[in-house]
């Protein structure tokens, strides 16, 4: 047996796109592997989706203490960060915990993910841009002499 890896075979009629996918571990503070998303943190579009989601939040006001209410609420808070990350955010963070469960810091659970979230799209676009910057320079440069 070869040590070689086996490359995949091209498969007729298939187009392969990065797509900028990651996959990031959701972990609790003790570092415990709590699950897993899929997230493409590059796509331009996650800042108009983001800024769209913050002002639901801001504007949300919890329902009357009924449970039917609470568990639509909660619905379209799953519904929202899953907007947000284009993935399962049900199945990703509120598998976890209910949105509306309270930390011990006062903070709502989806308050937690969603400055998460937003930490992740920060960083990424950050370093994006920087190495879009770079290789624009490179070509640039002969210009600018």
């Amino acid at each position: 047996m070869s040590n070689k890896l086996v490359k995949p075979q091209q498969q007729n009629n298939v187009i392969v796109v990065d797509d900028g996918s990651k996959v990031y571990d959701i972990v609790n503070k003790r570092g415990k592997k709590l699950g897993e998303f899929e997230f493409r943190p590059s796509d331009t579009n996650i800042v108009k989706r983001y800024e769209e989601v913050v002002d639901f939040f801001n504007n949300f006001s919890l329902p009357e203490d009924s449970e039917k209410a609470m568990q639509e609420a909660e619905s379209q808070m799953v519904e929202k960060m899953s907007y947000l990350i284009g993935g399962d955010a049900g199945d990703a963070f509120f598998s976890i915990m209910g949105p509306f469960s309270a930390l011990a810091s006062g903070e709502l659970f989806v308050e937690n993910v969603l400055a998460s979230i937003a930490k992740v799209i920060e960083n990424e676009l950050s370093i994006r841009t920087k190495r879009v910057q770079r290789r624009m320079n490179k070509y640039v440069a002969k210009y600018h002499k």
